[in-house]
């Protein structure tokens, strides 16, 4: 304590032991009770992830006082393998608080709250410093420390998920696309299940064109956006997304969403107000491993950047007696998530770092075969009857065989020229066999297997599915004499023709606008036709499917939908199938097609109207792909606030000194080709009373 100039020593003492005995006389007395790590729940078995935003508690103790202690606030210090991190010591987002007597962790300010970005390590240590201001006057200011120590937070990879709007004919048409877009689609999904990120976008496709009724064409619809995922391989610069989700207009669909197995790639989801969020998080559990549960969270949870405050205006803190989002049937307000789903995410070969030596699950190839042309079986069966619809077989590039499975209870043999079976393949088809409007089971579910084209020297020319128990043979796709062509395939604009390019010289032109394709089915055999139409943006490097399982023969959509080409015209291909033999027609378009897409971006976190007192660290966090670039990188994206000007860049990045006032948060993704998308949120730094760690 440092006298004020010209008070004797004396006068210092005796105001030393009148501060003394005022404090004596006071008896308060601070202390930090426990100090909790959380993002989502928080449980001892429940692993943490490293750069993922996290929310931590401190429990302040409260002795020798009658009623809560007001103008409580702290400081956090966050050591990683012993070395204090950028940005430490971290002021809380909520203080200074009224510590209470007895405080209770489902009540959001009953705890000093800090919102960090613990790196990846084996041994974070979180030190508290109570009171360091001296606030609030105690007996005893040497027992306000506190730790949390040798906390290990995980590598977790980037899980991507490409969601695809149908176009939804029977009622509805294409859902609206801010309740399908990242930041709002995906707020339970992201805050439930811990990746490293998620690289959460639309597909790179037309919309999904869907004109049946989807209570009798549910499975259909499965394995359509499966063959949407699959196909996407040959796509130029295009990765298989880990998931594909598909959103429907509203609630059509009597089960709410479903999934293609239990584990699986593929599902579908409303966009009802009150549930689609928890949906696309219910069917996304199933694709990873979870099947129903009737299980409560049984532990405090923590939407940790609130995700769900938007369009829901659910609280942060989440109750013990919210359902886990893998029981069925709930809305959103229900739900959040219990330790077995968490955990089910976390070991997911999806979210597993390359670097990971847990036991991941997950579907899959064999992993043995190199990647080539496969043959695509699929279809759906009836459980009870045991009736099976086998869809018209496709070729399918850069794919593997599917595993064998001994316990299968089918088998699909694959047949030489003479009939004579070549190789079998096990496969299970009761995977997904669960009502997600918790109401009863599904009679019938999809299937989907790859077969090799040739076993030895022997082309496959057909192929049988055979019940495992009866023997009894449930389908079969076998090749005619005659094999399918196309002809007359014709590309042009449906409207103003081929417009100038924006970034071209003189005399070059793209098409632009509203795209329609067009073409004859030919089969000498009469065999009813299907189609897939692929576009190449690369000049025939690869080839992107911008319809598939089409019955009709031309299909419409817009340039800006897919990838603007580069390098050459762009190249168009249909590609038919009778049934089981596939045949293909080429057109090159003399001029490219469109004029280059800006990058899709959205402000994440915070949510707009959010007040944080000064100094409090602000995850500022954004979604940002690209059609062109993909997943967009950290120094492609970035921040900037109207009152303090650039923050930095990064899809995550912590912040802690914004100015007092009223900020609109701008978040700005440029792409390669220098465009640029932007989005932005408003929100209040209020003024706290400053002190700092040497006070």
């Amino acid at each position: 304590m440092q006298l004020q100039s010209g008070i004797g020593t004396r006068t210092g003492m005796a105001l030393a032991a009148a501060l003394a005995a005022t404090c004596t006389s006071l008896g308060v007395d601070l202390t930090v009770s426990s100090v909790e790590v959380n993002q989502a729940i928080k449980l001892t078995t429940t692993t943490l992830v490293g750069n993922k935003s996290t929310f931590v508690r401190v429990k302040v103790g409260v002795a020798d006082s009658p009623s809560g202690v007001a103008n409580v606030d702290g400081l956090l210090h966050i050591y990683a393998d012993g070395v204090e991190i950028p940005g430490s010591p971290f002021y809380s987002n909520n203080g200074p608080i009224t510590a209470p007597l007895a405080p209770s962790m489902t009540e959001l300010d009953a705890t000093l709250n800090f919102e960090v970005l613990p790196p990846i390590s084996d041994d974070v240590d979180f030190v508290v410093e109570l009171n360091p201001g001296h606030l609030v006057v105690e007996s005893d200011f040497a027992n306000n420390g506190g730790s949390l120590l040798n906390q290990a937070f995980k590598c977790r990879d980037v899980v991507e998920l490409a969601y695809v709007p149908v176009n939804y004919t029977p009622g509805g048409g294409v859902p609206p696309a801010w309740m399908m877009a990242p930041g709002m689609g995906d707020n339970f999904l992201r805050g439930i299940y811990s990746a490293g990120e998620w690289n959460y976008h639309v597909s790179p496709l037309p919309p999904l064109l869907w004109t049946q009724n989807i209570n009798n064409s549910n499975n259909s619809l499965l394995n359509t956006l499966k063959d949407i995922r699959i196909n996407q391989i040959p796509a130029a610069g295009y990765d298989k997304p880990d998931f594909i989700y598909g959103w429907l207009p509203g609630n059509p669909y009597s089960g709410n969403g479903q999934a293609i197995g239990i584990p699986g790639d593929a599902a579908f989801g409303n966009t009802e107000a009150t549930r689609y969020q928890r949906t696309f998080a219910h069917e996304t559990g199933h694709l990873i491993g979870q099947s129903h549960n009737n299980t409560l969270i049984n532990t405090v949870g923590i939407d940790v950047e609130h995700h769900l405050w938007n369009s829901q205006s659910i609280a942060q803190v989440m109750p013990t007696s919210k359902k886990d989002v893998m029981w069925a049937g709930q809305l959103t307000t229900a739900a959040w998530v219990a330790a077995t789903t968490y955990n089910k995410f976390l070991i997911n070969a999806a979210a597993a770092c390359a670097s990971d030596n847990d036991d991941a699950g997950g579907a899959g190839g064999n992993g043995n075969d190199a990647p080539g042309t496969v043959l695509r079986i699929c279809g759906e069966i009836d459980h009870a009857t045991r009736q099976v619809a086998l869809s018209p077989v496709f070729q399918v590039p850069l794919e593997t065989p599917t595993a064998d499975d001994p316990n299968g209870d089918v088998r699909f043999e694959l047949l030489g020229p003479a009939g004579d079976v070549l190789a079998t393949i096990g496969a299970r088809t009761n995977t997904s066999p669960e009502s997600c409007n918790g109401e009863e089971m599904l009679p019938s579910s999809p299937f989907y297997v790859f077969a090799p084209m040739s076993v030895g020297r022997s082309a496959v020319a057909g192929v049988r599915m055979v019940d495992v128990a009866t023997g009894a043979v449930l389908g079969e796709r076998l090749a005619s004499a005659g094999v399918p062509s196309v002809e007359n395939l014709v590309v042009e604009t449906a409207g103003n023709g081929p417009q100038p390019d924006a970034k071209g010289g003189p005399g070059q032109a793209k098409l632009t606008g509203t795209i329609h394709v067009s073409w004859e089915g030919v089969d000498a055999d009469g065999d009813p036709l299907t189609y897939n139409l692929l576009y190449s943006p690369d000049n025939g490097g690869s080839w992107l499917p911008v319809a598939v399982n089409l019955t009709e023969t031309s299909f419409q959509f817009e340039s800006n939908q897919v990838p603007s080409s580069k390098g050459g015209p762009a190249r168009f291909r249909v590609r038919t199938s009778d049934g089981f033999n596939n045949g293909e027609a080429e057109e090159v378009v003399a001029m490219g097609l469109g004029d280059g897409n800006p990058p899709f971006v959205y402000l994440v976190a915070p949510n707009g109207g959010d007040a944080f007192p000064q100094h409090a660290c602000v995850i500022l966090h954004a979604a940002a792909w690209d059609m062109e670039d993909l997943m967009l990188n950290d120094e492609q994206i970035l921040w900037t606030s109207s009152l303090d000007g650039v923050l930095g860049t990064g899809v995550e990045l912590p912040y802690s000194d914004l100015s007092v006032g009223l900020h609109t948060v701008t978040v700005t993704g440029i792409d390669s080709d220098g465009m640029e998308t932007s989005d932005a949120q408003v929100i209040s730094i209020l003024p706290r009373t400053i002190f700092s760690p040497d006070m």
